[in-house]
């Protein structure tokens, strides 16, 4: 059954206010009827795209889709909207044995539009598309989805990498460094093991390229604290970006 609040002359139920804040928001989780009621209400999907590839030896092969996946999250449940299962191939060079293969920029586009164009056929009018991979040419694929349903008239969408709507400077996207590293220890902090980089040499480009860490020393900059910052000031933009393309679409 749908949540409602129950309203009385004393006030609504509590219970009640609890069960609809806590309403879903993963794609794959809800009833049919839970999915029409969250595009009527918000038609915005939010889509995760990534890589598999290797971050250092600290955290997660599925970093770069995991970190943009949760953002959505925090974005969803905040504003509304609906998050679909992420998307872990992308476009990526066989840098380390344990980077999955490039699955080329032709695959990749096709599979993306024909993601952003399922999603216009389901109901919604906005597309959000989130690249935790930092790459141009994996924004620019989503970026084609974007105009491929634009070209429709019936929706519109954005493209962006996981850090593009961050308001502050004093932090930056990094590879396996400390706001990458600050972001999984907020998001999933039980993929995070500090204890197996303690004795990498992060001074020398020849030891950061062994350790595949890109950036300033997550053993001395990331922080659980930090991780948080970045995420929910970036779920704030992208919320109110969805609501931006909501109002441009006259709704």
């Amino acid at each position: 059954m749908a949540a409602s609040v129950i309203c009385r002359p004393f006030g609504c139920r509590k219970d009640a206010i609890l069960e609809q804040v806590k309403r879903k928001v993963r794609y794959e989780e809800m009833l049919p009827h839970e999915l029409d009621e969250a595009v009527a209400r918000f038609p915005v999907a939010y889509c995760a795209f990534g890589s598999l590839e290797w971050h250092g030896r600290h955290l997660p092969l599925g970093n770069d889709t995991l970190k943009a996946y949760h953002i959505l999250l925090l974005a969803a449940e905040k504003f509304g909207g609906v998050v679909v299962p992420p998307t872990y191939w992308g476009i990526l060079g066989k840098w380390h044995p344990w980077t999955m293969i490039d699955f080329g920029e032709r695959l990749v586009e096709d599979l993306y539009v024909k993601i952003f164009q399922g999603l216009v056929d389901v109901g919604f009018k906005v597309v959000i598309g989130v690249t935790g991979h930092d790459v141009e040419p994996q924004k620019a694929a989503i970026q084609k989805a974007v105009e491929a349903i634009k070209g429709t008239g019936k929706a519109t969408g954005f493209a962006m990498m996981e850090g593009d709507l961050y308001d502050l400077t004093d932090d930056r996207m990094d590879h396996a460094a400390h706001w990458e590293t600050s972001l999984m220890m907020y998001l999933r902090p039980e993929l995070v093991d500090l204890g197996q980089i303690m004795e990498e040499d992060l001074e020398s480009d020849e030891g950061r390229r062994e350790a595949g860490i890109f950036g300033k020393d997550p053993r001395k900059h990331a922080s659980r604290e930090l991780g948080e910052k970045i995420a929910k000031r970036i779920a704030d933009g992208i919320g109110q970006k969805a609501e931006e393309l909501l109002r441009s679409l006259g709704r």
